[in-house]
């Protein structure tokens, strides 16, 4: 008997539920989002380019220290043991400094790269939608690609790109260059 009324007063209390109380949830692509975002394609061109100088930048200095090193080792014969020694140190300490600066500007050219990523999610992809939110009476908006089904006009993914596009077309990141450490100078 406690079953039963029990499960009387669960089916009542479904039945007088308020059925706009109910969460709404508008859903955007992510990943859609971040392809057809003109300021993400850019920033990744920038890093892209960025990347590629400093890698010619370090060939550079690489051949120039390989030169140093031959020339070095054409000389040894006609040098004391002490030159060619204090020279070698020379040329590992250029070697070794290379590989920090390298090391250092790839560290830095990926926190810009983060930095904007972030600046731009914060900025551009969040505001615009809380914007389809309240204008869609949505009291949450997750990500598409997670879901099993969405009603349709429930996907906002065109519409945030657009905005998103129009709000902010563009990323600049900032340059990274293969800078001399301070030892160096």
């Amino acid at each position: 008997m406690k079953k039963v009324v029990c499960l009387s007063i669960a089916l009542a209390c479904m039945m007088t539920a308020n059925p706009a109380a109910a969460e709404k949830t508008g859903y955007v692509n992510d990943r859609v989002l971040a392809q057809k975002s003109t300021a993400l394609q850019g920033l990744q061109m920038q890093r892209e380019r960025i990347a590629a100088v400093l890698k010619s930048d370090v060939e550079n200095e690489a051949r120039k220290i390989f030169e140093k090193k031959q020339k070095l080792e054409e000389e040894s014969a006609k040098m004391s043991r002490t030159d060619l020694a204090k020279r070698l140190d020379e040329i590992d300490k250029e070697e070794q400094d290379l590989k920090a600066r390298a090391q250092a500007a790839a560290v830095e050219l990926q926190k810009n790269f983060l930095d904007a990523v972030v600046s731009y999610k914060e900025k551009a992809i969040q505001p615009v939608i809380k914007t389809l939110a309240d204008e869609n009476d949505f009291d949450a908006v997750l990500d598409a690609s997670n879901a099993f089904y969405i009603e349709k006009g429930l996907d906002v993914t065109d519409e945030a790109v657009a905005r998103v596009n129009k709000k902010m077309p563009k990323l600049d990141l900032k340059k990274v260059t293969l800078a001399k450490s301070k030892k160096s100078k």
